[in-house]
């Protein structure tokens, strides 16, 4: 099937590869030719695990092309993917109005953009007014994506659901579209029947009801933590009881130091607006959102009591800056809300992330009490104190004896819970983890 991609971030390009790679001729206009420059260079604006290979791979195989122009696209595909940023509504609404005027053939638009409920409703409106006669039929589909940034390969090729929003009443034109659709997906519905279909706003509001629920969870979990520090409980114990219930599960109870993310934190914050907008005296994901941004200091608020409010002069090492493992991203990421609060007390930061620093440089500018390092341990020199902001594999189990030597401190704060308090206690460190007090001397 021939395909056309538009857009250049994380959903389109992983799009662009997973359809070209089951053997589509999938031709992708990334919007603007600084970018298309770019990319045919691999230069993509992310660092997500593998992608990059294998984009080049398919671009070598010349199963997926970079278009010269939108013209080029709007011509090449039977199905054309509309995967922008949700930032970009305004040049994705532009972008369909063209396409609209200047395709020959009938047009398959599936929505991958995250934009607010009705989107995909109003596209198929405005781009039907545009054409005239068979050939000028539009179907326009919702495809929510649910990528995650660090595993969206997977996400995409072994998908936990595919949900597909059609206001198709099952005969003409809409029908083939969304037949066309089914096939092209068909490849990644295999193993297990993943089909959800529903309308297009009924597909568009699950997405963000769907991250409204996980952030809710992961608030809630914060919640107890700050409770089991003050009743001398172990969160820890208490989240593996919580997440054998099967009703809950043991999925985003991990209480931590906040979560960040652009696409995520976005959903949220869209879904919190439209319910306070349209739903009387309703709080709960407002307060989920300011919650998240207090948890955000969490580690801060830590610090500052056990130093007793004289932190000028005090040098802190910081292990992780990016919003989540797996990727170099920092959009929302507690690291920020976390530094500029020790900056303001006059603390120095020593950084180091495997994959971030150049976007925490790019974020922070030229500042004296920033350092960014190039390896764990090199950030442990000098530091008063270490804290652990996002949970990268090679922080589970480093050289404590060496960490004891660099840091004589000893005092390691925990945002993410990934070490063990009683086995740091006997190695001579002072440990503090989000609601893992008890039994541990602070």
């Amino acid at each position: 099937m021939r395909v056309s991609v538009y857009g250049s971030g994380l959903t389109a390009l992983v799009t662009a590869w997973a359809l070209a790679d089951v053997g589509n001729e999938v031709l992708l206009w990334p919007g603007r030719q600084e970018t298309l420059r770019k990319l045919r260079q691999l230069v993509l604006g992310f660092d997500e695990p593998g992608l990059k290979d294998r984009l080049k791979e398919q671009l070598i195989t010349g199963r997926l092309l970079a278009a010269e122009t939108e013209k080029h696209a709007f011509h090449h595909g039977q199905v054309h993917c509309l995967a922008y940023e949700s930032n970009d509504q305004h040049r994705a609404e532009t972008l369909c109005e063209r396409l609209a005027r200047q395709a020959e053939t009938p047009i398959v638009l599936l929505n991958q953009s995250t934009f607010p409920v009705g989107t995909t409703e109003r596209l198929q409106h405005m781009m039907q007014q545009q054409r005239s006669g068979e050939s000028g039929s539009v179907t326009c589909l919702a495809l929510p994506s649910f990528l995650q940034e660090g595993a969206a390969i997977q996400g995409f090729t072994r998908p936990q659901r595919i949900l597909l929003g059609s206001d198709s009443c099952g005969t003409g034109a809409d029908e083939v579209g969304l037949k066309r659709v089914q096939e092209l997906l068909r490849p990644f519905n295999r193993n297990h029947e993943r089909w959800l279909r529903m309308s297009t706003r009924e597909a568009e509001f699950t997405k963000y009801a769907i991250n409204g629920m996980l952030a809710t969870k992961l608030s809630f979990m914060n919640e107890m933590a700050n409770l089991a520090d003050q009743l001398q409980v172990d969160i820890e114990q208490v989240r593996k009881g919580v997440g054998s219930d099967p009703r809950i599960g043991s999925d985003y109870i991990y209480p931590g130091c906040g979560f960040g993310g652009l696409s995520f934190s976005d959903d949220v914050m869209r879904l919190a607006e439209a319910v306070e907008e349209r739903v009387e005296d309703s709080y709960l994901l407002s307060t989920v959102l300011q919650t998240n941004q207090q948890q955000k200091e969490v580690l801060f608020r830590k610090l500052w009591q056990l130093w007793q409010a004289d932190m000028q002069g005090k040098t802190v090492a910081l292990w992780g800056a990016s919003f989540k493992p797996g990727t170099d991203r920092i959009d929302n990421a507690p690291s920020l809300t976390l530094m500029q609060a020790l900056w303001a007390q006059g603390v120095r930061v020593r950084l180091y992330d495997p994959k971030a620093m150049s976007n925490v440089a790019a974020w922070a500018g030229e500042r004296d009490d920033l350092d960014c390092c190039d390896g764990l341990y090199q950030a442990l020199e000098g530091a008063d104190a270490l804290l652990i902001v996002t949970e990268w594999k090679e922080f589970w189990s480093p050289d404590f004896e060496r960490m004891a030597q660099l840091m004589p401190s000893r005092l390691i704060l925990d945002g993410r819970n990934i070490y063990d308090p009683g086995y740091l206690q006997a190695q001579g460190f002072r440990y503090i983890g989000i609601g893992r007090s008890n039994g541990v001397e602070i």
